[in-house]
């Protein structure tokens, strides 16, 4: 009865595993500039976006317009990409430019714009899963120490 009505076909398909490609990895020197130099999605976003518009100096209203962001944000993702060497800021014009510092900031952020092309989940992964000692530290600061009234030590790992 299935075959006639076309669903036969479904019993000859390998399983998932057979056909799933490899996981796509990233470049570990893609990944230690990433974690180095990216510090957000935004940052990544807008470093994407200057770098599509290499001709242009473009404004922060013109930044936040084109990303739907908010000056602030935008603000902060720029001062943090100039201080990793790959946009340049014009404060007299307050306008910001792709401008990578060397010829290899200039070939990552080329891989990266692939990569975040045709493996976005792994470069969202290698941007949020960066280690944070701010936050580890903030965290740490709530665990509790020493023993409580039966004698159990919280703070110390078993």
């Amino acid at each position: 009865m299935f075959a006639s009505a076309g669903i036969g076909h479904l019993a000859s398909v390998p399983p998932a595993e057979e056909t799933r490609p490899e996981s796509p990895v990233l470049d570990p020197e893609l990944i230690a500039f990433i974690r180095n130099s990216v510090q957000s999605i935004w940052s990544l976003e807008v470093l994407l976006l200057l770098r599509r518009r290499t001709a242009e100096a473009l404004k922060p209203g013109e930044i936040v317009a084109a990303l739907r962001s908010s000056p602030g944000l935008i603000s902060k993702c720029l001062h943090q990409l100039a201080q990793a060497g790959l946009v340049s800021l014009d404060d007299e014009a307050g306008t910001a430019r792709f401008s990578p510092a060397t010829p290899d900031l200039a070939r990552l952020c080329e891989a990266l714009e692939i990569a975040s092309h045709d493996r976005p989940i792994a470069v969202r992964d290698a941007i949020t899963w960066s280690p944070n000692d701010k936050l580890r530290n903030f965290s740490d600061a709530f665990r509790l120490k020493g023993p409580d009234a039966k004698g159990k030590d919280w703070g110390k790992d078993e």
